[in-house]
């Protein structure tokens, strides 16, 4: 099972905490102390990326894999972390070339490389894997989980067995289940009930479930690239968006919303996959290295995901220009009922309909193991 074979010791991650001020027009000059400060007092707070060396010299014949992502800092980091334990396990045989911000490509279009054998690693949200395996699809359904635990127990279980092979009938080896948060919702009123959401126009990405859940809603949901959502929220084509705190925070969507609810209204993972063709290409010694790495890269990045968010939670709560708030149990409640019918549809969705049902056997055993704080 995913990340259950062994993990070997784990680096900590250190967080250092910078300064800086919160939108553009509120910062101030620096003061006497050489820190930023907001003409509000307002002070950010950051998690500082993290570098690593492996202490290693590569050999001349060392292989370096192409690893190509987005830029969640999280994942950034843990991919440094991966390249540095990649080298010191293989003795400087193997190795990774980085590349961020989607240079080489959109999350499709990086999916395509890595089919092909073009990239050899490749980082992808659910959403977007889930068009080249169906049986992704299932974890669109909202409100499956309650907390991170839960989900960690059902993608490195049965379920994300499962899945993992039918991702290689496509062309992927899945190495990990990465952290990408709970999906909260930046609007432009406060959210009460679900009554406060009909009509609003929210930036959704291309994904049948989650188009049917904010119509579920009473709201009016738009398919929008991500790169184009910040321009459509200053613009008012969109207003309101739902993303992880830490990636609402970093896009600054506190410049364009003025109001934030901690909904956790669905958990959409990252899958960090490896050219199939690539993988079996490697010696027994070397998947073992690259499995064994994973492992310890995902148990990083989901530590280390946890305190970018906790810091831009901290953020957005303190924050002037944005009102933080809890959901309500009554509003949640609501939109839990209006979402019941998805399951059905998921089933019409994936290729296979059993992955329905063992994904909710799954959560069933997850949330008895791991209940609701509180």
């Amino acid at each position: 099972m995913f990340f259950k074979r062994g993990l070997a010791a784990m680096l900590a991650a250190v967080t250092v905490f910078g300064l800086a001020g919160c939108g553009g027009s509120d910062i101030a000059a620096t003061d006497e102390t050489g820190e930023t400060t907001a003409n509000t007092g307002f002070v950010e707070k950051k998690v500082e990326p993290v570098n690593f060396d492996s202490g290693v010299e590569l050999t001349d014949d060392c292989y370096h894999f192409i690893y190509a992502l987005g830029n969640a800092p999280a994942t950034i980091d843990a991919a440094k972390f991966f390249k540095m334990r990649l080298e010191q396990e293989s003795g400087g045989t193997l190795s990774c070339d980085i590349y961020t911000d989607n240079v080489l490509g959109s999350e499709r279009e990086l999916l395509e490389g890595c089919q092909f054998g073009n990239y050899d690693i490749v980082l992808a949200t659910n959403a977007t894997v889930a068009s080249f395996d169906n049986d992704i699809f299932c974890l669109d359904i909202p409100w499956l989980f309650d907390n991170k635990q839960q989900v960690y127990e059902v993608l490195d279980g049965a379920l994300g067995d499962k899945l993992a092979a039918g991702l290689e009938e496509s062309g992927f080896k899945l190495l990990q289940w990465q952290e990408n948060s709970f999906r909260t919702l930046s609007t432009n009123k406060p959210i009460n009930s679900m009554s406060d959401l009909e009509g609003i126009k929210i930036r959704i990405m291309e994904n049948e479930l989650q188009l049917q859940q904010w119509k579920n809603y009473g709201a009016n949901p738009t398919p929008m690239a991500f790169t184009e959502l910040f321009t459509a929220l200053q613009q008012k084509t969109v207003d309101a968006q739902d993303n992880g705190a830490e990636l609402t925070w970093q896009t600054k969507f506190y410049e364009v919303q003025s109001h934030y609810t901690y909904t956790k209204h669905i958990y959409s993972p990252y899958l960090i996959l490896m050219s199939k063709d690539k993988f079996d290409g490697l010696t027994p010694e070397q998947q073992e290295i690259v499995l064994k790495v994973s492992d310890e890269a995902v148990a990083y990045e989901r530590e280390r995901c946890s305190e970018y968010e906790a810091v831009a939670i901290e953020n957005i709560k303190n924050c002037p220009s944005m009102e933080y708030s809890d959901l309500s149990p009554e509003a949640k409640a609501e939109m839990i009922a209006a979402c019941e019918g998805l399951k059905d549809m998921a089933y019409t969705k994936v290729t296979d309909p059993s992955i329905v049902d063992l994904l909710y056997d799954e959560v069933a055993k997850a949330k008895e193991k791991f209940p609701e704080e509180g």
